[in-house]
């Protein structure tokens, strides 16, 4: 069980990192921050759940034992791409929209 825990956790830490950075370009709002943890718990379990049907149902059953290291990395790289992808979509959802040349605002923003 041990084991299983770890890998979760690697799963989690990879997931995290690159949602963040997902969010960071994109910009995003406070509230996006707020957010992050739940979001990458639930894109984590998402990737998980997605790399174990394409292990089972689209990859060879024997490179679990002759190419596991790839196997292995090949998974991180789904975990990141999932995180950084699910980021800038929330970054895009939460981030302000910028102020528009005829508005109130951006004609104060102007003035000395």
């Amino acid at each position: 069980m041990n084991s299983q825990i770890y890998g979760l956790a690697i799963a989690y830490g990879i997931t995290a990192i690159a949602m963040l950075v997902g969010l960071l370009i994109m910009r995003a709002g406070g509230r996006a921050y707020w957010r992050w943890p739940v979001y990458s718990a639930m894109t984590m379990v998402l990737g998980v759940v997605l790399w174990s049907l394409l292990r089972r149902y689209v990859l060879p059953p024997e490179w679990e034992v002759t190419r596991a290291q790839i196997l292995f990395y090949s998974a991180l790289a789904l975990y990141a791409v999932l995180g950084f992808g699910l980021g800038v979509l929330l970054g895009r959802l939460t981030r302000k929209p910028p102020p528009q040349a005829d508005s109130p605002d951006a004609n104060n923003a102007e003035a000395p």
